[in-house]
């Protein structure tokens, strides 16, 4: 290995000297460049860190206050829960048992203090704080139409008795109320209930909401939008397969709603006022007869029976039109002769 020369002179030390010197500002150059370039990532990893600080306390303070605001929903619902019972009290809905309608403002306090105790025993499996929670009843029905029903049914006599007894069960619990839906073209009280049930289940003190009402007012378009599982169906009838598919709960109370009313049968012919078309031999000529036999009621043949008359002799009207145009009426207890 050849050996390097040592410098002998003073301008070959000097030469040395200089690439020594350009070597260490190279390198001098190269560590500051290195130094530049890791202040510049630290200070960015700094703003990088101080803006993850900046989110974690953001969201620190958001999940604080959110829990603030659950605790302070849980307790605003918890001093006062409530419970729901919305009723189609009309005769093709849900009617209450005679021992409470017949009776007047009696019947209404007996009908309220039951309905209470039954809702209560209802709720009491399913809340803890059941007997803590208030009961709202919410009965809709056509006072008048529901009134003309028991009295063909001669269980009441007017429309009178019936304002007295929802007048007793409104007045007997200040959260009961019987709202009469007067004559309505779309089903008023099953309407009333479905509008209730669709705006009270998305109240935040609702506990639960019982229904008594046809199914047919409750389609599982609108079921199937709500809470099910704060929903429970009162049971007369078996249930359409509809509602059955759905998670609902059911319950009957027996105590407190009569069985649902049969079916309306069509009307049997020869019910109505008859019309007879007949040929009548007359010496002269044939004579055509129009006969026409009216409905009568109950009533109305046993005021002919009391006052001795036989309801052939004044149920029906009989008109003939002789050859000679001649018009004769009938009405049974008179005869007219009308010339034509």
């Amino acid at each position: 290995m050849a050996e390097i020369p040592v410098p002998t002179t003073y301008r070959e030390r000097l030469a040395q000297f200089k690439i020594l010197e350009e070597k260490r500002f190279e390198l001098i150059e190269e560590l500051l460049a290195k130094l530049e370039t890791c202040e510049s990532q630290l200070a960015q990893t700094r703003l990088d860190l101080e803006s993850e600080q900046n989110v974690r306390r953001t969201l620190q303070a958001e999940v604080v206050e959110a829990k603030e605001k659950e605790t302070a929903l849980a307790q605003k619902q918890a001093r006062r829960p409530f419970a729901l019972v919305l009723i189609d009290a009309d005769a093709e809905g849900f009617m209450f048992q005679d021992k409470y309608i017949t009776r007047r403002a009696q019947g209404g306090e007996s009908l309220a203090d039951e309905l209470l105790i039954r809702m209560r025993e209802y709720l009491r499996p399913l809340f803890e704080d059941a007997d803590s929670i208030d009961i709202i009843v919410r009965a809709y029905a056509n006072l008048e139409g529901m009134a003309n029903y028991l009295v063909r049914q001669d269980k009441v006599r007017n429309l009178g008795q019936l304002r007295a007894f929802s007048t007793g069960f409104c007045g007997r619990i200040s959260s009961f109320d019987w709202i009469d839906v007067g004559v309505g073209k779309e089903g008023g009280a099953g309407r009333k209930v479905r509008e209730n049930l669709a705006f009270y289940s998305s109240n935040s003190h609702l506990r639960h909401v019982v229904i008594a009402c046809s199914p047919a007012d409750l389609p599982s378009s609108l079921l199937s939008t709500l809470p099910l599982d704060k929903i429970t169906l009162i049971e007369s009838a078996p249930l359409p397969a509809s509602l059955t598919s759905l998670p609902l709960k059911t319950a009957k109370f027996g105590t407190l709603f009569t069985a649902p009313p049969p079916p309306k049968s069509p009307r049997t012919r020869g019910r109505g006022p008859q019309l007879q078309l007949s040929q009548k031999d007359d010496p002269n000529g044939g004579s055509t007869w129009l006969v026409i036999n009216p409905e009568r009621s109950k009533s109305q043949g046993a005021g002919l029976r009391r006052r001795g008359e036989s309801e052939d002799d004044s149920s029906s009207l009989s008109i003939s039109i002789g050859p000679d145009n001649t018009v004769s009426v009938d009405g049974g207890r008179s005869r007219r002769r009308l010339m034509g």
